[in-house]
């Protein structure tokens, strides 16, 4: 408010020293001396009628300012939520795979793992939504902790995770998919304060090289979390390059379980 009554004293005066100039000039044209009386009012008039105008026009202007300025800022909020999951405040599906795009666009190479929490149906229907949930938001987290800065997270189904490594070696990214299942195996899953459920991840990689779609990548990086999941969970397997059988990290031990080894991806 004090700038809109700023704004409209100064364009008040000025409109007066017009006014003035005006009746001094036109007194001079007709020869009449000009006399106090004309002066003051040639002052006063256009500060009566112009000051209370002038600032309610500059007060609404203000007005609308801040308003477009909230505005823009809501929308470029919303449109920074349209992009993230509410759940875990990762990238959602198609915001990850529209950066992944981008980023792939200005990079050689990469690696994408796709990451599926285990058993993760056995803990909602014993446990409950809220549980299951809980689940979910300690993964996002541990993602979050694991990978770099430039490194690319989302979630892009019920409890799956995509994660890209711009830049990424096949060794560098089992190595990231390793450490973030270690990251998740250790970290403490508490069903109540004496019950600590067990929560895993299978993981499936494949590197994205500069032909390849984002389908094709993500193809091959599921073929490999089916592979991970027949061979029991909790582990993570990355496509070979050469043709050969996919590289795996942590096989389960020699006396799993049959129903370990069940090729029930369904988790």
């Amino acid at each position: 408010m004090k700038s809109a009554l700023l704004k409209a004293f100064v364009v008040s005066a000025a409109a007066a020293l017009l006014c003035v100039a005006l009746s001094m000039i036109i007194s001079i044209i007709r020869g009449e001396p000009i006399g106090l009386i004309g002066i003051a009012l040639s002052l006063i008039l256009p500060m009566i009628t112009a000051f209370p105008t002038m600032t309610v026009v500059f007060h609404r202007n203000s007005q609308l300012a801040r308003a477009f300025t909230d505005l823009e800022k809501a929308h470029q909020e919303l449109q920074a939520r349209s992009k993230i999951d509410y759940m875990t405040g990762l990238y959602n599906r198609e915001a990850f795979f529209e950066m992944m795009r981008n980023v792939r666009s200005r990079v050689d190479v990469g690696a994408l793992l796709l990451i599926d929490a285990d058993h993760f149906k056995n803990i909602n229907d014993q446990y409950g939504h809220t549980v299951g949930d809980r689940a979910l938001k300690l993964i996002a987290f541990a993602l979050q902790n694991v990978t770099r800065k430039g490194d690319l997270v989302g979630r892009v189904g019920g409890e799956e995770f995509c994660v890209y490594l711009p830049n990424a070696s096949r060794k560098a990214a089992i190595s990231v998919g390793e450490r973030i299942r270690v990251e998740i195996e250790n970290t403490p899953f508490y069903i109540s304060q004496n019950h600590v459920e067990p929560l895993t991840i299978s993981a499936g990689g494949a590197l994205a090289h500069k032909s390849d779609s984002n389908s094709q990548i993500f193809s091959r990086a599921d073929h490999c979390l089916y592979e991970a999941k027949n061979l029991g969970r909790n582990c993570v397997v990355f496509e070979k390059t050469d043709g050969t059988e996919p590289q795996i990290q942590n096989p389960l031990p020699r006396n799993a379980t049959i129903e370990d080894l069940a090729g029930d991806r369904s988790i």
